[in-house]
Order: C-alpha cells, then sequence, then structure tokens
C-alpha cells in the first residue's frame, strides 16, 4: 500500500475551486471574475453563484413588506388615525351629552360635568375657589348707567360682574357720604380702616357710572392725604395714579388747584422707589407744559431732595428733609432710615471714628441719646466708645473702622423694597 498521500491546498474564504483546471476563483467580486467579461455576464455568474450556497438555518428571513410604506411623511396619520380620532370624538361627546342629561334630573348622584369653560357665555359659580376666570369684563364698560341706590355709607364690594344699577349710588348720595365721612374723620370717630373702606365703595360708584368733575378729583385727592397720615402707601398710590389722569382731562382745569401739592408727593414717591428715570422725564414735562408748577417752592424742594439723593449729597439731603412739612413728610419717613444707613456706610468708609455729636448734627436728630438709640438699635453697640468717661471732656465716638463692614451690610439690606399695590 502506497502510504503517500496528495498533499490538498485548502481553499481561502470566498474562493472557489475550479474541477477544470484546478484554479480557484474570487466569487466576493463579481467584476474580478473575469476581467474579459462584460459586466452582466459577471454579474448573472455571482447571482448563480450565490443560489448553490447553502442557506444557513439561523439566518432571518427578510421581513415582508407591502407596496406602501408606514413610514412615509406624506401618508402618515391620514387614514387610520383620522377615522380613530372621530371615533373617539363621537363617543366623548356622548358621554358628555347622557352626563349634562342626567344632571337636570333629582339624582344627586349625577354630575354636569363640562368639557370648557365659557367666561362670555357660561355662568359662573362663585362658589369655585378654582374658578379660572369671572364674567368682570364680559359687560361693556363704557355703557353709562345711573344708579339708583339710596344708602348713604356702603362697604367696599369688588366687582366680579355687571354693576347693578340698584346697588350703586348716584352723584347726590355720594356727596352726601363724602360730607358724613368727613364730619366722622374730624370728630374721630371712625378708624382709617373704615374710612378707606367707604372712601374706596365712593370711589368705585363714580368709576362704574363714569363721573369726572370736580367731585371726582376731592374724592381722590381726600383719600390720597387719608392714607398718606395713615402710612398706607399702596391706596395712596392707587389714588395718585387715577389723579394723574384726572388732571390731565381739559375739561377739568379748574379743579386742579392742587396740582402742585401732589407733583410734589409724586417726586417724593418716585425717590422712594429709586425712580431716577421717572423724575428726569417729569422734570422735562414740567418745565415744557407747565412751567409754573415747575416752579412752586414745594416742587423745587423735592426735585431739590431728588438731585442731592442723586449725587450723594447726604448734608443737603437731610438739611433739605428737615425743611419739608406737608404731607410729604409721610413720604419721607418711609425711606429716610434706608437714607441715613446710606449716608453712614459713605461716613465709615472716610473716616476711622466719627463722634456722635457730628451723626446729630448731619441727621437732624433732636439730641444724642437719640442717635445713641438708633446706633444701638441697629448693630452698633458694640463699636460705640467712650472717651475720658466721668470727666468734664467726656464724649462718645463711633468706631467706623470697625464698623464698616456692618453699614455696608445694613444699607444693602434696606434698599429692597416691598410695597403693598405699587405699580
Amino acid at each position: 500500500m502506497d502510504n503517500s498521500y496528495n498533499y490538498v491546498q485548502p481553499l481561502a474564504l470566498g474562493k472557489r475551486k475550479n474541477s477544470n483546471n484546478n484554479s480557484t476563483t474570487n466569487t466576493s467580486n463579481p467584476k474580478a471574475m473575469n476581467p474579459f467579461k462584460s459586466d452582466n455576464q459577471n454579474v448573472n455568474q455571482a447571482i448563480n453563484t450565490n443560489k448553490r450556497r447553502k442557506s444557513s438555518p439561523f439566518q432571518r428571513p427578510l421581513p415582508i413588506t407591502s407596496n406602501s410604506n408606514k413610514w412615509d411623511l406624506n401618508t402618515m396619520g391620514t387614514s387610520d388615525s383620522e377615522e380613530k380620532r372621530k371615533k373617539r370624538a363621537e363617543r366623548f361627546n356622548s358621554s358628555n351629552v347622557k352626563r349634562s342629561e342626567g344632571s337636570q334630573g333629582n339624582d344627586p348622584n349625577n354630575i354636569h360635568i363640562k368639557n370648557s369653560f365659557d367666561p362670555l357665555n357660561d355662568m359662573e359659580d362663585f362658589s369655585n375657589l378654582n374658578a379660572i376666570a369671572t364674567k368682570s369684563h364680559a359687560y361693556d364698560k363704557n355703557k353709562h348707567i345711573i344708579g339708583t341706590c339710596t344708602t348713604i355709607e356702603k362697604s367696599y364690594l369688588r366687582l366680579t360682574s355687571e354693576p347693578n344699577p340698584k346697588l350703586v349710588r348716584p352723584l347726590r348720595i355720594l356727596q352726601e357720604a363724602y360730607t358724613i365721612l368727613m364730619k366722622k374723620h374730624k370728630n374721630h370717630s371712625v378708624t382709617y380702616t373704615y374710612l378707606c373702606d367707604q372712601f374706596k365703595a365712593i370711589r368705585q360708584d363714580l368709576r362704574v357710572q363714569m363721573i369726572e368733575n370736580k367731585f371726582t378729583v376731592l374724592v381722590y385727592e381726600t383719600h390720597a392725604r387719608l392714607a398718606l397720615e395713615n402710612g398706607d402707601l399702596g391706596e395712596y398710590n392707587q389714588c395718585q395714579s387715577r389723579l394723574l389722569i384726572l388732571y390731565e382731562d381739559k375739561s377739568l382745569k379748574n379743579a386742579n388747584n392742587n396740582f402742585a401739592e401732589f407733583i410734589s408727593y409724586l417726586i417724593l414717591y418716585y425717590i422712594l422707589t429709586d425712580d431716577n428715570s421717572a423724575i428726569m422725564a417729569l422734570r422735562l414735562k414740567l418745565i415744557q407744559q407747565n412751567p409754573g408748577t415747575f416752579k412752586s417752592k414745594i416742587v423745587q424742594k423735592s426735585f431739590c431732595l431728588a438731585d442731592a439723593k442723586l449725587k450723594g449729597n447726604y448734608h443737603i439731603f437731610m438739611k433739605t428733609c428737615d425743611t419739608i412739612t406737608t404731607l410729604g413728610k409721610h413720604l419721607i419717613n418711609a425711606f429716610i432710615e434706608k437714607e441715613i444707613l446710606r449716608s453712614l456706610n459713605t461716613i465709615c468708609s472716610s473716616y476711622n471714628q466719627i463722634g456722635l455729636d457730628f451723626l446729630k448734627e448731619e441727621f437732624h436728630f433732636p439730641n444724642i441719646n437719640t442717635v445713641d438709640f438708633f446706633l444701638r438699635k441697629k448693630g452698633f453697640g458694640d463699636f460705640i466708645k467712650i472717651k475720658n468717661q466721668g470727666k468734664p471732656n467726656e464724649f462718645s465716638y463711633l468706631d467706623t473702622k470697625a464698623s464698616k463692614a456692618l453699614a455696608s451690610a445694613l444699607y444693602q439690606n434696606s434698599r429692597k423694597i416691598d410695597l403693598k399695590g405699587q405699580k
């Protein structure tokens, strides 16, 4: 037996042995089969070769696809989705109809459920605390009505629907109510809370009847003064905003005798809110349109105060504050502490120590004890030193170098303004 064996060279991957000439042919690339054949003949040869290959049992079958492409953006959601939406809408509307019909009966278990709320056509349930709208804007506010109510004193109630003439007082009754309220105010027989409520009701009746005359200006001016006297800056701001509109009415030229007074209050209010741009705009407007009001004494004092604050001149600022004696003093009291802290911050940045007598003169405190009380109230107690204690030349001073950080922090915190009813 011949023990020799024939050596068979292994085939390379992707190659097929040709039995005729014992040569290998590359089938992975059809064009590489025979360079002398045409492209069509090479492609047909590659297809026939693939058919002869055995299919793998683990080979996944190709998905069967239809002629329509479900991912086509032009046809997506145009057939089935629209039909489903229509059926769902019909089913939803039918259920709402059944619920609404059942709620008309006497069965308490049936609840009327609406799909949406129409603030103009639907009646509102005011017992619902989660109401999304009211009918306060559904009526024509330019429609002139005349009240028929004869009740002299009436509490303020915010309108949530069209005003009822039976609940609105005419001009004659409003004038009687104003006279009675002013008598009670002079006799100190009522509180400010009661006066504010009554004046708001008067203002409301004037607004819904569109009454704009001298009496209207008088009511807003009186309420603004009462609000200033009692520190109610929110209510004062509402009256002030309305007065500015009434003062610009050409038919009420004879009713703006107190125009300069309330312009000075307006400037002080702008100082309170740090609205320097509004002060400059108001100054320009008065110079161009009303130079007489601009030159009035009380208006010039307010502008002088605004200029001193803008320049950081606390000496002129405190001196001017001391000369204002009108109701604007109540507005100054609302921001004077902030300006004192601002001036104290400047002083602490400029001096190593400062005497309390100097602070008394600059801030116009009545005495040194008041200065000492103010500083200790603000946390400067540990920085107040007494020199030559028990001697005739004893004096107190503030260690401004050590208290500089505290003065800066207090001033930064005082710059925050949180006023009710502000614009």
